[in-house]
């Protein structure tokens, strides 16, 4: 009547035994769908005072997962924190309760305390084995509120599965992204740069925002096919490898900021070298090299896109055709059809004028923000991305109308 039930169990866990329970491999706090532990020194210390001056520390939620084997469905960090503590791999430091103690490793405390921050215990809800599959459901209900957590660290959690397994193969094993993001992998950010390369490559007129676009596309893809995934891993890896000898190191690096990482730039060129062949942008390495540092140095269109607002539908199409246009026209080839298919913002400022009527209702359009730009001919019958076979509907006539080429 009431679906599945999860069945629990509570208890107090010391940090000694979770100490014990971590050397014995009896406690997994890093199962698949948790973060990796993010808490720095002066964090992890004031927890270690917390517990010592009797401030309640939050409930933990375990899973059995064998016989006495139990994963961390919550409480990752601060279970760790404790037994790292325990383990003498830190000093306690930014004590302001205990300052006393500030530099001191476990070790170096006297044997009182030694024994009090032994007997210290965690209230631990315990999910039975039973009921082990809603695991994912609990972590997932219980940080979908959290602030800290990082959205491809939920996506690790809600979206499980074959996809999500490659994201992380892709960033553990590709020694092209440290050398091209000028990073680390902090807090799965790699993933999300992966994930979001394939989001937009697959529909870069994004209607929603970047955060639901790509919750949607791992949704859609979470278990797909090892064909389909060695596929897409292939493309990655090898599309960011040509954008690293063509272009170089810096090639995510916007203009204005040099030394750091871009999202954006990195999604103008990313998207349209995926589309082209390999050999044929070799061929022409050094006049892509140049036409596109042009774009970034002069181009003012460009670097608005990838500065403030970037992430506006009109600003991601914007910046991936500017730098697609420059691989047609320097390599002779069309790439691939999503490349070319979608006209600029330029051409529809030239089509909009006032008292302009929709092409397919004949009602006229007031407002430029209202319409877009449609094929006369359609992309799909031949239609070439011109301002000659373009046409301004409103924006709902646009989506009814489909591949039906208007009578003028």
């Amino acid at each position: 009547m009431y679906g599945l039930i999860v069945h629990t169990e509570q208890k107090d866990l010391t940090l000694a035994q979770l100490k014990e329970m971590y050397d014995a491999n009896d406690i997994i706090t890093d199962p698949d769908y948790q973060r990796n532990y993010i808490y720095n020194r002066e964090r992890a210390s004031s927890l270690v005072e917390s517990i010592l001056i009797g401030i309640p520390i939050p409930i933990v939620y375990l899973c059995e997962e064998d016989e006495g084997i139990y994963s961390v469905i919550d409480g990752q960090q601060r279970i760790t924190s404790f037994v790292k503590y325990l383990k003498n791999e830190y000093a306690l430091t930014g004590l302001t309760e205990l300052p006393q103690l500030n530099g001191l490793y476990f070790r170096d405390l006297e044997k009182s305390i030694q024994r009090k921050l032994n007997a210290k215990a965690l209230k631990a809800i315990s999910l039975n084995r039973d009921s082990q599959e809603l695991k994912y459901e609990i972590f997932s209900r219980l940080n979908l509120g959290a602030v800290s957590l990082k959205p491809q660290e939920l996506r690790n959690c809600l979206y499980r599965g074959s996809f999500n397994n490659m994201l992380k193969e892709i960033a553990k094993s590709n020694t092209n992204l440290q050398v091209m993001f000028h990073d680390s992998n902090e807090r799965s950010s790699y993933e999300e740069r992966i994930l979001r390369f394939f989001t937009l490559r697959e529909n870069y007129a994004i209607k929603s925002t970047y955060v639901k676009a790509m919750n949607s596309f791992m949704e859609k893809h979470q278990n797909d096919s090892i064909i389909e995934l060695q596929k897409a891993k292939t493309l990655f890896n090898s599309t960011i490898d040509i954008v690293k000898q063509i272009l170089g190191e810096d090639a995510f690096f916007s203009i204005k900021q040099r030394k750091k990482f871009n999202g954006s730039v990195y999604d103008s060129i990313m998207i349209p070298f995926s589309f082209f062949d390999r050999h044929d942008l070799i061929l022409h390495a050094d006049e892509i090299r140049t036409e596109i540092l042009k774009i970034r140095e002069l181009d003012e269109d460009y670097k608005q896109s990838v500065y403030s607002g970037s992430n506006s539908s009109k600003k991601v199409i914007g910046r991936i055709s500017k730098i697609a246009n420059v691989l047609t026209k320097v390599t002779g080839k069309s790439g691939c059809d999503r490349v070319s298919r979608f006209f600029s913002e330029e051409v529809k400022e030239q089509l909009f004028t006032p008292g302009c009527v929709c092409s397919y209702c004949g009602n006229v359009i007031l407002n430029i923000d209202d319409c877009e730009v449609d094929h006369i001919v359609p992309f799909s019958q031949g239609g070439p991305t011109e301002l000659s076979n373009a046409q301004l509907l409103h924006r709902y006539c646009n989506r009814k109308k489909s591949d039906k080429i208007c009578e003028q």
